[in-house]
């Protein structure tokens, strides 16, 4: 089964297909920071946002096929309150990203775990 890639502009219809390791999604935008903390510690996973996670390692584009492992709350972007923790499969890299930009209807992905906290 292959995941569906949005051709609007806005995060619809996408279907999840399980993998080993994740959940498959793709990306309706184009140069998602996709980021990591630099700094040694927790703050990016505890709260992800850009203030907590300031480096960004990658920029997901439209329809790339991202491996989303666990997402969390963070900073709101484009009213939804979670990050998720992507593998960029079509790129090669890999951190934290806010959910807003993956093509799926909902804030919280389905068949995906949260990645700890409240």
């Amino acid at each position: 089964m292959r995941a569906r890639q949005t051709v609007g502009a806005a995060p619809a219809r996408a279907t999840a297909e399980q993998t080993s390791a994740g959940t498959m999604f793709t990306t309706w935008a184009t140069d998602v920071n996709v980021r990591r903390d630099s700094a040694p510690g927790f703050r990016c996973p505890e709260f992800p946002s850009p203030g907590n996670c300031p480096q960004v390692i990658g920029k997901a584009q439209r329809g790339d096929q991202l491996e989303v492992s666990c997402q969390t709350r963070g900073e709101t972007v484009g009213s939804n309150p979670n990050w998720v923790f992507v593998d960029n499969r079509t790129r090669g890299f890999y951190g934290w990203m806010a959910s807003y930009y993956i093509s799926h209807p909902d804030n919280w992905l389905p068949g995906v775990p949260q990645c700890y906290g409240p």
